[in-house]
């Protein structure tokens, strides 16, 4: 008989829902174990060199080429295949925010659409020394299996929060963050003639389609551009985070 995470495993692969979350490949499993997530199983394949660390006690099942395949639904699942589930502070915005250091930076993605975006803009925030990323409800799952894959692992390094609009915007307020909207329309300033930083600062990523949006350009304090050759005028949304994350941490 299968153990019930497996059977959970198969049903997330093809529609994830909280509190779960995909793990694929060792780098993955490893990077939640460390991040110490609840991990309810890892299967890998036969072949596979990959075996867990004695004390992590996870279930660990060893499976054939095509059953894991079967499992993964594609070829190319990387040998190794786990599922962890979310921790209860995923949720807890207001309370991570009020601990933050007193110059610390966020970046906040209220409704991005793109799984592969919000992968990537954790792992900018990750690697540029963001102390945690802020998503809107009403938005893509970064924990959505292409938002965990294109993170590299990020997701469980630092800090990933969930809310509704509104809560992310009280809470960041209220936390005394300034609020800089990307967005290159009129009215917004070069990035690099932006004072020093003072204080706690937010990133807004706005939406691939629409950017900010009405909600959002009128709740940021500053809009912020980024310079650019004639003739272009936007970059992919995790491009512009990592320039801008850059500066701001400048």
């Amino acid at each position: 008989m299968e153990p019930a995470w497996l059977e959970i495993l198969h049903a997330q692969i093809r529609r994830r829902s909280d509190p779960w979350v995909v793990l694929e490949g060792r780098h993955a499993v490893e990077a939640a174990i460390a991040g110490w997530w609840e991990v309810a199983g890892v299967v890998a394949g036969e072949d596979s060199p990959w075996e867990p660390p004695l004390w992590s006690g996870l279930e660990f099942l060893r499976r054939g080429r095509a059953e894991l395949e079967e499992i993964a639904g594609y070829a190319f699942h990387r040998g190794v295949l786990g599922l962890a589930k979310l921790p209860q502070e995923v949720g807890e915005v207001a309370k991570f925010l009020r601990e933050l250091e007193p110059d610390a930076l966020v970046v906040v993605c209220p409704r991005l659409a793109d799984a592969a975006n919000a992968g990537a803009i954790v792992r900018n925030a990750a690697a540029l020394g963001a102390a945690g990323a802020l998503f809107g409800a009403e938005g893509v799952s970064p924990f959505e299996r292409k938002s965990v894959r294109s993170s590299t692992g990020a997701v469980f390094r630092i800090p990933v929060r969930i809310a509704d609009g509104g809560q992310l915007l009280r809470s960041l307020l209220a936390a005394g963050f300034e609020l800089l909207g990307a967005d290159a329309g009129e009215g917004s300033v070069d990035v690099r003639e932006l004072p020093a930083a003072e204080g706690r600062r937010a990133l807004v990523i706005g939406a691939e389609e629409d950017g900010l949006g009405p909600f959002w350009r009128s709740a940021v304090s500053r809009r912020v551009r980024i310079p650019m050759a004639d003739g272009m005028d936007s970059l992919n949304a995790a491009a512009a985070s990592a320039v801008l994350l850059w500066e701001l941490g400048r």
